[in-house]
């Protein structure tokens, strides 16, 4: 009996793999649905564990943040794609930050962490510099070895594109310093 239980455990390993497991809560802290929210963790955590660093929780928190500055970008910015200022009382910047713009509305957080990850063909595996961060500097912060939280949010501009910010704690992307 207990070799059957065995067998059946190892099966349904096998069918459905060991989750990476952090499950997005019900309420996301933003814009982004339950679903798309663990599209997206689901996402980073599986390109994280390929390149060994650990995975990511989801942050109501960081989602929260993430949505007041894509809602800005949004409705103050005319849709401008930009980061949070670096100094500064509103909207200082005390995390690590991805921004995706997308000019159709059927973009999501899993499409925008896509675009991110796409990076990955010009990181040459080195230390960040000021010659090699611009290239891949959304996909080193998706990756980053010590960040250990992340929170995504959306907003949709007047022209009807989407706004995707991802909000991650602690922050990477150390200049002289491996990702993973």
């Amino acid at each position: 009996m207990i070799a059957k239980k065995i067998n059946l455990m190892f099966l349904l390993v096998l069918m459905y793999g060991i989750s990476t497991g952090q499950t997005v809560p019900q309420k996301t802290g933003s814009g982004v649905s339950q679903e798309d929210a663990q599209a997206a963790l689901d996402f980073h955590n599986k390109v994280r564990k390929d390149v060994g660093s650990p995975p990511l929780e989801w942050s109501e928190e960081l989602a929260a943040y993430a949505q007041a500055w894509a809602d800005n970008l949004a409705k103050n910015n005319n849709c401008e794609m930009k980061h949070r200022p670096h100094d500064g009382s509103k909207w200082k910047q005390i995390h690590g930050e991805n921004i995706f713009w997308g000019s159709a509305s059927s973009y999501n957080a899993k499409d925008a962490s896509e675009s991110w990850y796409s990076e990955i063909k010009d990181y040459k595996h080195g230390p960040l510099t000021s010659g090699n961060w611009y290239a891949t500097g959304h996909y080193t912060q998706l990756v980053w070895k010590n960040t250990k939280k992340v929170g995504i949010a959306q907003a949709v501009c007047s022209s009807g594109a989407i706004i995707i910010v991802a909000n991650y704690d602690p922050p990477g992307n150390y200049m002289g310093q491996k990702p993973y």
